[in-house]
C-alpha cells in the first residue's frame, strides 16, 4: 500500500472514530433523557384521576395563567415534545453512524443478560407497582451479541414498558394482586433467544398484524408515540436478529427475539 493510501485510510478510520464518538455521546444522555420523560408521563396519568376529581369540584380553579384542563394539556403536550426531541436525536445519531465505514465491525461483544439486568432496575419504580419479575438466564454463561448497547438499552426498556402498560391495561393501576412478567435467555443452536412474556391485556390478531407499523398505537392519546415496535425492529434487524410477536387477548403476549450469539 502506498503511504497516500495508508494516510488516506488511517484518516478514514479517524473520522470515523470521531463520528462514532459523537453519535455516542449524543445517545447517551438522549437515552437517560428518554427514560426519565417516560416515567414523567406515567407519573402523570397515575395523578390524573385525582386531578379530574379535583377540577369536577373546583372548576373555577386557576393555577397562574392557566385553568386545570390548561394546564394538564400543558403538561402533556411539554412531555411528549420532549419524547419527539429525543426520536429526533435518535435519528440524527444514526445518521452519523452512517456517515462512518465498516461499523457492523466494530461493535463491541455485549452480554444481553448484563443489559437486560440493567434495565430491569432502571424500571424498577414501574415494576414495584406492578408487576412481579422473572428473570431466567444462565449465570455463569456470558449470552453475547456483537452490537450497541445503547440501541439494545433501548429496544429492552421499550419492550418492558409496554408490558408494564399492558398488565396496568388489564388490571389497572391499584389492582390487589401485581401482574407477571417473565424474561429468559436461553440457547437455540447458535442462536440466543430472548423471551418476554406479560400477563396483560394481549392483542388481537389485527393489532398484531399492525404492531410494528410506524405510528400505529393503540394507547390513548399522549401515552404513546406508535414508534416503539417499529423501531425496536428496525434495531433488532440492524443486528442480525428477528422479532416476533405471539398474543391473546385478556392473556397476554409474548415477545421472541432471536440474535446470533458471539462466541470468543
Amino acid at each position: 500500500m502506498s503511504s497516500g493510501l495508508k494516510t488516506e485510510k488511517e484518516n478514514q478510520n479517524s473520522l470515523d472514530q470521531v463520528i462514532l464518538g459523537i453519535a455516542h455521546e449524543l445517545n447517551n444522555p438522549n437515552a437517560f433523557i428518554r427514560l426519565n420523560a417516560t416515567n414523567l408521563k406515567k407519573m402523570f396519568w397515575m395523578l390524573k384521576p385525582c386531578l379530574d376529581e379535583y377540577q369536577k369540584n373546583h372548576p373555577d380553579a386557576r393555577f397562574g395563567p392557566y385553568s386545570l384542563p390548561e394546564l394538564k394539556g400543558k403538561i402533556s403536550q411539554q412531555v411528549e415534545s420532549i419524547l419527539d426531541a429525543t426520536v429526533r436525536v435518535i435519528v440524527i445519531a444514526d445518521k452519523l453512524k452512517n456517515c462512518s465505514t465498516d461499523i457492523l465491525q466494530k461493535s463491541s461483544s455485549l452480554s444481553l443478560t448484563e443489559i437486560i439486568n440493567n434495565i430491569l432496575n432502571a424500571h424498577q419504580f414501574l415494576l414495584e407497582r406492578l408487576a412481579r419479575v422473572d428473570f431466567d438466564y444462565e449465570e455463569d454463561s456470558e449470552c453475547c451479541i456483537g452490537g450497541y448497547r445503547l440501541q439494545l438499552e433501548q429496544v429492552f426498556s421499550a419492550l418492558l414498558t409496554n408490558a408494564c402498560d399492558a398488565i396496568s391495561e388489564r388490571y389497572g393501576e391499584e389492582q390487589d394482586e401485581k401482574g407477571e412478567i417473565e424474561i429468559s435467555v436461553s440457547r437455540e443452536d447458535d442462536s440466543l433467544v430472548v423471551s418476554i412474556r406479560d400477563n396483560g391485556c394481549g392483542m388481537s390478531r389485527k393489532t398484531i398484524e399492525k404492531a410494528f407499523v410506524p405510528y400505529f398505537t393503540t394507547k390513548p392519546h399522549g401515552m404513546g408515540d406508535g414508534l416503539g415496535l417499529a423501531l425496536c425492529r428496525s434495531i433488532i434487524n440492524r443486528h442480525g436478529g428477528k422479532i416476533s410477536i405471539a398474543s391473546e387477548l385478556d392473556k397476554g403476549t409474548e415477545i421472541t427475539i432471536k440474535f446470533t450469539e458471539k462466541k470468543g
